[in-house]
């Protein structure tokens, strides 16, 4: 139990179900969210969801669900320590009384008692949600710049670190990146290549995983940098034209601007990639809205990285789950995209480069 403002937070019981079976909510907030009638059954019925009341006094005011383990890594692929919130609402008859801000601020006290071994809150908010953008984003939540598509717009991952220093964290994160950015400054070819994409200013790029994490995990191996590098990837982003002849404008440039790279360059527009996806690998793929949006889904959280060296030598890096797994030699799933046989196909090719990656489980 926690306590706020006159507000509490429990573990369900069943005393609650007849008042919780008959909240209501008007269509509008029906919209982004499941009433108890809908959704407390399953969670019953789970081993790795909790259902959780909001209670005023004696009376269950609101009502949310906390869900964890593999279940919500199509969400959040660092999955192992985090949980999901889900289902978050506050009965039509109880609301505009601060029940809501007080629930979501007491919850990281209320996360430690009962979850401790937890590091991390996270939730899916639709972005048409802006009364609950606006209500998360106050409570502490932050929105990094993960997205997943919903099953009606795109929704924003927002998080909520438990590790109580926030700022040792982002120091770490900092220091990664540092550490990143002169492993990759020590590669002849890849200086070459930072180099030589600038000319691709202003249209948005990213230098994509492969090689970048195939340079970390050389150095972290002691091999030479470009050790089992065997092409280049670079994607861009284009939505006003998706067509082939203007991706292939690029991609003849491209073969200029690198030709005297010792790898092939391979150069895609990911606002297109939905339109040839799904008959090369058979999984049908929503259109990407961004650069970002496409490394979200990129099969495993260690490659899930772009990295760019602007014309004013400022770096841009971007690594939506961060980069301790790709510095501590980890592959694990990010179940966005990819299936288990994915999965064990790439990493049964990487283990055999890189015998001491630890490879997680699907």
């Amino acid at each position: 139990m926690g306590q706020q403002q006159g507000v509490s937070l429990f573990l369900y019981e069943e005393k609650y179900l007849e008042s919780l079976l008959a909240f209501q909510l008007p269509a509008e907030q029906a919209e982004f969210t499941g009433l108890p009638s809908d959704t407390l059954e399953s969670a019953m019925h789970d081993i790795n969801k909790y259902a959780v009341v909001i209670v005023h006094g004696d009376m269950a005011v609101g009502f949310f669900i906390l869900h964890t383990g593999e279940g919500i890594a199509d969400f959040y692929g660092p999955y192992s320590h985090a949980m999901l919130l889900r289902a978050f609402l506050i009965n039509y008859a109880s609301q505009g009384k601060g029940y809501a801000k007080a629930a979501i601020l007491q919850l990281p006290e209320f996360m430690r008692s009962h979850f401790p071994a937890v590091h991390e809150v996270v939730l899916a908010v639709n972005e048409k949600n802006t009364a609950a953008d606006r209500l998360y984003s106050r409570a502490g939540f932050c929105d990094n710049g993960l997205r997943r598509m919903g099953k009606k717009s795109v929704q924003k991952i927002l998080q909520y670190s438990l590790l109580g220093n926030q700022t040792a964290m982002a120091s770490q994160d900092g220091e990664l990146q540092l550490r990143l950015i002169h492993t990759l400054s020590q590669s002849p070819i890849l200086n070459a290549l930072f180099t030589a994409a600038q000319s691709l200013e202003p249209l948005p790029y990213y230098i994509g995983a492969g090689c970048l994490v195939q340079t970390v995990w050389n150095e972290l191996t002691g091999r030479p940098l470009n050790y089992g590098i065997s092409d280049i990837d670079i994607i861009y982003f284009n939505d006003n034209d998706l067509s082939y002849a203007a991706e292939n404008k690029v991609v003849e440039r491209a073969k200029t601007l690198f030709s005297h790279l010792p790898f092939p360059v391979d150069i895609k527009n990911q606002a297109r990639v939905h339109l040839w996806y799904q008959d090369k690998f058979g999984i049908e793929l929503r259109p990407y809205s961004s650069l970002e949006d496409a490394i979200n889904s990129w099969p495993t959280t260690a490659t899930c990285l772009g990295a760019r060296l602007n014309s004013d030598h400022r770096w841009q890096i971007y690594a939506p789950y961060g980069l301790e797994d790709l510095f501590g030699l980890i592959v694990r799933p990010n179940k966005a995209l990819i299936d288990e046989g994915i999965y064990y196909s790439k990493t049964h090719k990487w283990s055999r480069k890189w015998p001491e990656l630890h490879i997680a489980s699907w």
